[in-house]
């Protein structure tokens, strides 16, 4: 689990003072990392002595624009052509500093009303597209002249990098254009802005490159605190079972409400299945599409997680009985998924059975127009679901505040997993950001609220089996990167070997 900060402005002020360390150093060692990032993709030994690699660097004009006059100075020591285009001219003092040394250097110039004839002229030699024009602290809208620039870039056939952040994008990974980036290589600690939906098409590969001190020295953890935090695949702790003297009472009856839509029901019953729990059971059916999952129109006296939401239906009557059945159960744990959310009941639910933190079982999982829903529902605001996919951060502390004993799985390109940390006395914020397009399909949800259920009825609290739960959905999601044919029935085939 990594760190992941909204700006690390300060943190870079802080390793200064405390490490007597220069800032030009700093953004020598940022240059030096970038370097590293570029050389991989100029060499080419077929056509050392036929054509020379030529690598394009957009600069602007604050340290950003400076870390890339320095990365260009560094570049013309290897023989190949280098050019700047100087997007704004120098602002900042190292920046200046940056350009003079560059251009002594020996590194080409031209300007952004040169930049399309120039690219017209070499495109077939341009090999790399370094973005140096803004980065943190950047503030939407783009300038225009800046926005043209990447226009103009974004037909060049060439490895393309980003120094930080892909200029474009804001604090919180918003952007309408931006600079696709095949590798962003960010300096001293993650931030947020490469974790957002948008980022997901426009950062790349991410690579974290260090300021001359170590990671935990520039995040100084007992001087600042962390605004969300990276999920990797270890946190994923998978059920299995290590005890031999068990029965299938002993992994806990996940039951799953059916209702107008029985396939979704039978989707989450089936991940369940899949997914450990010993008993998987329909309520509000007499039938079973498999024989080893059960059906029953009343609730089974020993259930020992309940899923409601999946396919139930927006108007569905029965939603209430069963939010009354979790109201005189419990300490029976629950996911609320899909058309819950939108029943009128789900306010007064919510405050009598998710206020405390101390009593923490429930997981809710809604995608961005159900959560626009809920937060409607729940008198917290009206969002549109754009709104709500570029405000998730802000909108899933806000419900994390006023429902501090529930864990929410906001899902989109980048699912976010947010809960009321008791210890921190704040919201504690999760990103997963393994999932795939692939999982772009009906029914993928419904395999999520599955799995987290049958977590939920072996035991895991309700933070642990969401975190193990998005995990395991992602990681199986990467055997079908890219593919337009996973279906739920491949999706849970493949969660069953995951290891």
């Amino acid at each position: 689990m990594k760190k992941i900060f909204l700006d690390s402005r300060s943190m870079d002020r802080k390793a200064r003072e405390d490490f007597c360390l220069t800032e030009e150093l700093m953004m020598e060692n940022a240059a030096a990392a970038m370097e590293n990032a570029v050389l991989p993709y100029v060499f080419h030994e077929s056509s050392r002595y036929i054509d020379r690699p030529h690598v394009l660097v957009l600069c602007g004009s604050g340290n950003n624009g400076a870390d890339g006059y320095a990365l260009a100075r560094r570049l013309v020591c290897h023989e190949f052509c280098v050019t700047c285009c100087v997007v704004d001219d120098p602002k900042a003092e190292l920046c200046q500093l940056q350009k003079k040394r560059a251009d002594l250097s020996g590194v080409m110039f031209t300007d952004l009303y040169s930049l399309d004839g120039f690219i017209e002229e070499k495109s077939f030699d341009i090999t790399v597209v370094v973005d140096c024009i803004l980065g943190a602290g950047f503030h939407q809208p783009l300038p225009a002249h800046a926005e043209a620039v990447l226009k103009s870039v974004a037909s060049i056939d060439a490895r393309k990098i980003a120094c930080d952040i892909p200029t474009g994008l804001d604090a919180y990974g918003n952007g309408t254009t931006v600079f696709n980036a095949d590798e962003t290589v960010t300096m001293g600690s993650l931030k947020f802005a490469l974790y957002s939906d948008r980022a997901k098409d426009c950062t790349g590969k991410i690579t974290l490159a260090n300021l001359g001190i170590s990671q935990t020295n520039f995040e100084h953890e007992s001087k600042f605190q962390s605004d969300a935090y990276l999920l990797e695949e270890s946190e994923m702790i998978l059920p299995w079972r290590k005890k031999q003297n068990a029965n299938k009472g002993s992994f806990g009856h996940a039951v799953i409400a059916c209702g107008e839509k029985p396939g979704a029901a039978y989707i989450a019953a089936t991940a369940a299945l899949n997914f450990g729990a010993g008993l998987v059971s329909l309520v509000g059916t007499g039938e079973s599409r498999s024989m080893s999952i059960m059906a029953s129109m009343e609730m089974p006296g020993n259930t020992s997680a309940l899923s409601i939401g999946s396919g139930l239906g927006r108007e569905n009557k029965d939603g209430e009985k069963y939010l009354c059945h979790l109201k005189e159960n419990k300490k029976i744990p629950f996911v609320l998924d899909a058309d819950i959310f939108y029943h009128n009941e789900i306010k007064s639910f919510l405050e009598t059975e998710c206020s405390d933190e101390r009593n923490c079982r429930a997981i809710l999982t809604p995608h961005p127009k159900e959560f626009s829903v809920l937060l409607e529902n729940c008198s917290l605001g009206t969002f549109t679901t754009t709104q709500v996919v570029e405000q998730r951060y802000e909108l899933a502390k806000k419900f994390t505040r006023n429902y501090r004993g529930c864990v929410l799985i906001l899902k989109g390109a980048t699912t976010t997993i947010a809960h009321w940390s008791a210890k921190e006395d704040r919201p504690c914020i999760y990103l997963n950001p393994h999932g795939t397009s692939s999982l772009a399909k009906a029914g993928s949800g419904d395999v999520l609220a599955g799995l987290c259920v049958a977590l939920l009825a072996q035991g895991y609290n309700a933070i642990n089996a969401a975190i193990t739960a998005t995990l395991a959905h992602s990681f199986a999601s990467k055997k079908y990167d890219g593919s337009f044919a996973l279906t739920p029935e491949k999706l849970i085939e493949v969660i069953g070997v995951l290891k």
